[in-house]
C-alpha cells in the first residue's frame, strides 16, 4: 500500500508548486481549515480483511472469492472473456457511508496472478454520463506477477472551488471536480478487453488525499491573451510579444547547427541499410523476419510521424464564453483575421449551438511572432523542426500546402461523409455506414476524387479512409441491422440471407427462439433476437458488412491510387477478429489508434501476417498549464519523453510494426476545441514554443530508430 502524505505537507507542496496571480485563490476558510485537520485524509473502502458482504459484490464474467496471504485477505478475481471487460463491481456495504466528498483520488492495489499479461481496469461509482464516467477511471499494464497501484483522480487539480464555478465547453476545468462524489456508491474491476482467461487480485480500496478548497472570486477571466491559462506560472510560459520572439530566434539558432539525422536520404529512408527493389512509391516487404516500408528509392523505412502538423487545429470557441478571455481582438484589430465560424464538434457544449465564433490563439501567436509571413513561416519551420527531431513523416489532417512542399513524406486522408447509415446502429462518431445501400459506393467513388491530395504523388505514403469507426461487440452491427426500419437496405440484405439459409421462418424461429409469423413480420419488427440465440447468424452478417465496407473502400481508393497503400481506417477501442480478419483482406497496411503504454506485444488474428501502422498516441502532462492530460498521464514533460521512448522503442521491437505517428503537433486549446477535449498533447505549446524536455527525447530516439530495430 502506498503511505499517505501527511497534510501538512502536501499543503506545502500544492503551495510551493502552484502559484497564482490573484492572492483570493489561497485563501481557506478558518472552517475548512478546521475540516482538514479534522477529517481523516484517507478513507478504506475495502480492504477485505472482514467478512463480505455476498450482497455488495456483482460478477459479469467471471468468478471470485478472498483469498488469504501473510499480508492479509485480498479479492482474487478470475474472469472469462465472453465480455471484451469481465470483473466484478463493488457496492458500498450495508451500513457503510463513504462519503468520498472533499477527496481527490481513489487507490487500488492489483496484482496479475495469471499466466498472461492483462490489462487491470478500475472505474469509481456509475456516472450516467458515460464520458464523465470515462474520467473516474483508469487502467494498468501488468506482467504475470507483477503489481501496480491504480490512482483514479476525482477532481481536475488537487485543490477545488466551493462553491463550484460553471465553465463551458472544456473537459479539464481548474478546480473542478468531475462527478457528484457524494454519489458514489460503487468501484468496479475489470479485465480491459479481454481475449483470454486473467485472474488478478484487488486489495486497499482507499480514498486519499483531501483536496485543498479555494474561493472563486477573481477568477475569471482566467484566460490571457495568448491563450494560456492566466492564474499560474510555469517554465516556458509567455508574458510578452518580445519574450515570445526572444524564444523563437533561440530554437532557430539551435535548429540551424542540427540539420538532422546523417544516414537518411531525402525521404527519410536508411541509408546505412540494405538497397531493395525501387518502385518510385512507398511500398511494404518482409525484411529478415520484420515488416517494413521500403521508400520510393528502394530504402528501409520506419515512418516516425506526427499528426495534424497545421496552424488551424487549435481553434477554439468563444462565442457564449466571451468572459473566459481577458483578450479577444475587436473588429478592426491585426489579430482579427484568426476569428472563424465553426461548426465542428459532435459532442460538449457546442454540440448543438453549431455555427458559433472561434478564435486560433495558435495563428495570433503565429502572426506576433512572424509579422504577415506567418503561414510560410510556420510551415517552413515545421519540416525543418521535424528533420531536427529526426521525424519522418507529417501524419493525419496536417496542412496540405506544407505536404505539398516535397520535403517531408506525408499520408493521404479521406473522409466518407454523409452516407446512409445504419439507423439502429450506435457508436461514438455516430451510426454505422449502410454499406448495401448503392448510395454508400457513389458517395465513396466521389469522396475520393475530391480529396485526392497525394494521388500519384511519390512523397505520399497512402491514404487512410474514415477514422475510428464504431465496430462495436462481434454481432453489434447486425443487431442494430435488425433495430432498423423495414426500408434499410442492409436490412432487406440480412433478411435475404435468412430466407436462403431457412427457407423457412419456421426454422429461424426453432433456432432464434422467436415466433415471427412471416419473413415480412421479421423485416418489420425492430425487436432484436437475443446475440446467444442467434449467434451464428449475427456473427455472419456482421462480418458481411466489415467486408463489404473494405472492398467498396479498396476499390475506390484504387481509381486514384492504384499503387499506393490503403492505410486503413484507424482502428480504435476494442477491436475484434472478424473484424481484422476481413480488413487484412483489403488494406496494405493495418492502421490502430493505440492511446496505451506499450505495443510491444500487440497482434493480428491467428494466420494473419501483415504489416501494422500505430496512427495516433500519446501522453499529456499538468505541470505546464493545462487541466487535462488526454488518455495517458505523464507526471511531467520529461516523463512524457521518457515515455515516447519507452513507446516507440516497443514499436521498433514489435516485427509487425511500421510505424507510429504522435498526436498531435500541437497542443489542443486550454479552452478546449469544438468538442471539448483540451488535452497537453503537443510537440508544441500554444505560442508555438516545443516542450524542450519531450523533444530531447523524440530526438533521441528517433536519430537511432533504424539501428535499434535491425538490432531488436
Amino acid at each position: 500500500m502506498n503511505k499517505t502524505i501527511p497534510a501538512f505537507i502536501k499543503h506545502s507542496m500544492i503551495i510551493g508548486i502552484i502559484s497564482f496571480t490573484s492572492a483570493s485563490f489561497n485563501k481557506i476558510s478558518s472552517q475548512e481549515k478546521e475540516n482538514n485537520t479534522t477529517n481523516s485524509d484517507e478513507i478504506m473502502l475495502f480492504d477485505f480483511e472482514n467478512e463480505l458482504d455476498e450482497t455488495s459484490i456483482n460478477s459479469e464474467d467471471a468468478t471470485y472469492h478472498i483469498s488469504k496471504t501473510n499480508h492479509g485477505n485480498q479479492l482474487e478475481i478470475a474472469t472469462d472473456f465472453n465480455l471484451s471487460k469481465p470483473g466484478v463491481i463493488l457496492k458500498e456495504p450495508k451500513g457503510s457511508n463513504w462519503n468520498l466528498d472533499g477527496y481527490y483520488s481513489v487507490k487500488a492495489d492489483v496484482t496479475n496472478i495469471g499466466d498472461n499479461e492483462m490489462q487491470v481496469e478500475f472505474y469509481v461509482g456509475d456516472d450516467p454520463d458515460g464520458l464523465v464516467k470515462w474520467y473516474c477511471s483508469d487502467y494498468v499494464d501488468l506482467k504475470p506477477n507483477e503489481s501496480k497501484t491504480i490512482t483514479v483522480y476525482l477532481a481536475w487539480s488537487p485543490w477545488a472551488f466551493n462553491p463550484q464555478i460553471e465553465v463551458k465547453g472544456m473537459r479539464g476545468i481548474p478546480g473542478k471536480i468531475k462527478t457528484d462524489l457524494k454519489a458514489i456508491k460503487q468501484v468496479s474491476f475489470n479485465a480491459r478487453y479481454a481475449v483470454s482467461k486473467n485472474k488478478f487480485t484487488v486489495d486497499n480500496v482507499r480514498a486519499v488525499q483531501k483536496l485543498e478548497i479555494r474561493d472563486p472570486k477573481g477568477f475569471f477571466p482566467f484566460v490571457d491573451k495568448y491563450g494560456q491559462y492566466k492564474h499560474k506560472e510555469w517554465k516556458g510560459k509567455v508574458h510578452s510579444d518580445k519574450e515570445l520572439k526572444q524564444i523563437t530566434k533561440k530554437e532557430a539558432k539551435a535548429i540551424a547547427t542540427n540539420p538532422g539525422p546523417k544516414d537518411r536520404n531525402k525521404y527519410g529512408g536508411w541509408t546505412a541499410g540494405p538497397q531493395l527493389k525501387a518502385t518510385g512509391f512507398f511500398r511494404t516487404e518482409k525484411h529478415q523476419g520484420k515488416w517494413w516500408m521500403v521508400d520510393p528509392d528502394g530504402r528501409l523505412f520506419w515512418t516516425n510521424g506526427v499528426n495534424c502538423v497545421s496552424s488551424k487545429a487549435p481553434t477554439t470557441g468563444v462565442q457564449y464564453r466571451e468572459s473566459y478571455f481577458e483578450f479577444l481582438p475587436k473588429k478592426e484589430h491585426s489579430l482579427s483575421e484568426f476569428y472563424s465560424k465553426s461548426s465542428w464538434g459532435d459532442h460538449g457544449f457546442y454540440k448543438d449551438k453549431k455555427p458559433y465564433t472561434a478564435f486560433n490563439f495558435y495563428e495570433a501567436n503565429l502572426r506576433r511572432k512572424y509579422g504577415d509571413k506567418w503561414l510560410s513561416e510556420f510551415q517552413n519551420l515545421a519540416h525543418n523542426r521535424l528533420k531536427d527531431w529526426g521525424l519522418n513523416t507529417i501524419g493525419f489532417v496536417s496542412d496540405l500546402e506544407a505536404t505539398q512542399q516535397h520535403r517531408t513524406p506525408f499520408v493521404g486522408s479521406v473522409w466518407i461523409l454523409k452516407t446512409p447509415k445504419i439507423v439502429g446502429s450506435t457508436g461514438y462518431w455516430g451510426p454505422f455506414h449502410d454499406v448495401f445501400d448503392p448510395e454508400f459506393k457513389e458517395i465513396v467513388n466521389k469522396s475520393m476524387q475530391t480529396q485526392k491530395n497525394g494521388a500519384g504523388d511519390p512523397w505520399c505514403i497512402g491514404f487512410f479512409v474514415d477514422n475510428e469507426l464504431s465496430w462495436g461487440d462481434v454481432g453489434s452491427l447486425a443487431i442494430g441491422t435488425l433495430k432498423s426500419p423495414a426500408s434499410q437496405p442492409a436490412k432487406i440484405e440480412f433478411i435475404k440471407d435468412l430466407k436462403n439459409k431457412y427457407i423457412n421462418i419456421d426454422k429461424l424461429n426453432s433456432i432464434w427462439k422467436t415466433k415471427h409469423t412471416s419473413w415480412d413480420a421479421l423485416l418489420n419488427t425492430t425487436t432484436a433476437p437475443k446475440f446467444e440465440d442467434a449467434k451464428e447468424d449475427l456473427t455472419v452478417f456482421y462480418g458481411k458488412i466489415a467486408d463489404t465496407y473494405f472492398r467498396i473502400i479498396k476499390e475506390g481508393l484504387n481509381t486514384i491510387a492504384p499503387k499506393q497503400n490503403y492505410l486503413g481506417c484507424r482502428f480504435a477501442w476494442a477491436n475484434n477478429d472478424i473484424v481484422l480478419t476481413a480488413a487484412s483482406k483489403y488494406m496494405d497496411i493495418m492502421s490502430f489508434n493505440k492511446y496505451e503504454y506499450s505495443v510491444e506485444n500487440i497482434g493480428l488474428p491467428e494466420g494473419v501476417d501483415a504489416p501494422i501502422m500505430i496512427g495516433e498516441f500519446d501522453f499529456g502532462a499538468l505541470d505546464r498549464g493545462h487541466f487535462h492530460y488526454g488518455v495517458k498521464l505523464a507526471k511531467d514533460q520529461a516523463e512524457r519523453g521518457t515515455m515516447y521512448q519507452s513507446y516507440i522503442e516497443g514499436a521498433l521491437r514489435n516485427p509487425l510494426i511500421v510505424g507510429a505517428h504522435w498526436f498531435q503537433y500541437n497542443d489542443e486549446p486550454f479552452t478546449a476545441r469544438g468538442d471539448g477535449e483540451n488535452y497537453n498533447v503537443g510537440f508544441v505549446d500554444i505560442c508555438d514554443n516545443p516542450y524542450t524536455e519531450l523533444i530531447d527525447k523524440v530526438r533521441e530516439t528517433s536519430y537511432k530508430l533504424y539501428e535499434y530495430r535491425s538490432e531488436n
